[in-house]
């Protein structure tokens, strides 16, 4: 009998809300790779390659720096790919400054020793 009371009907009684299964756990996104001192490496190489033919000190100081920090780069795990291609293009601004300093000198001395500009410069000197 007490199925029929007002209260009890199973049609007009709430459903409570079941409850909802475990969220899965939550995977972080993937840690982002360090790339600091490689990304660095690489601007400053590639740098120091363009300024390789005009001012060479600078780019051979720069791939010092550039090889040195791709080095460091290397040991710290970071991206291995644009500290290696730092290390290399920092060590070809160092071969490619040399070699223009080289060519600079070369060319300084032919002009120096060409006798027609000797012959120049004493007709200036006697002006």
């Amino acid at each position: 009998m007490s199925e029929n009371l007002p209260g009890n009907d199973p049609a007009s009684t709430p459903v409570p809300p079941a409850q909802q299964a475990p969220a899965a756990p939550a995977y972080g996104a993937p840690a982002v790779e360090p790339k600091g001192l490689a990304l660095s490496s690489l601007i400053v190489g590639i740098v120091s390659l363009v300024l390789a033919w005009f001012l060479s000190i600078f780019a051979i100081i720069g791939g010092i720096v550039a090889v040195v920090l791709g080095i460091v780069a290397r040991k710290k795990g970071q991206s291995k790919g644009m500290s290696l291609t730092g290390i290399i293009t920092g060590a070809l601004a160092i071969v490619l400054a040399i070699i223009a300093m080289i060519v600079v000198a070369m060319v300084v001395g032919a002009a120096l020793n060409d006798p027609n500009l000797q012959q120049q410069l004493e007709q200036l000197e006697q002006q």
